[in-house]
């Protein structure tokens, strides 16, 4: 899913808003720059999202037989690779 720059702000301010109106943080500091944090870490994480994404894309791309891209098959040694790597990289699917 690829979201616009507009939407991650959006999406980063409304976590914001939530967790001070819920009280689920305690912060005293400028809620525009609590958002700018947020959409950091939601920007880092789409980012290796889809360095994984590529990875697995590749290395199914690149195996010795030849397997059609978005076959039932493809799809799922896909999977099996995209969740090798993010073990690899400790990222959470």
């Amino acid at each position: 899913m690829r979201l616009s720059t507009d939407r991650i702000q959006f999406i980063a301010k409304q976590i914001t808003e939530t967790l001070l109106k819920e009280r689920r943080i305690r912060y005293t500091g400028n809620k525009n720059r609590l958002a700018a944090e947020i959409e950091k870490i939601i920007l880092d994480d789409m980012r290796q999202l889809a360095k994984i994404e590529r990875e697995a894309e590749n290395l199914v791309n690149n195996l010795q037989r030849d397997i059609p891209e978005g076959s039932a098959e493809w799809q799922a040694i896909y999977q099996q690779k995209k969740d090798e790597l993010a073990r690899r990289y400790g990222y959470e699917l």
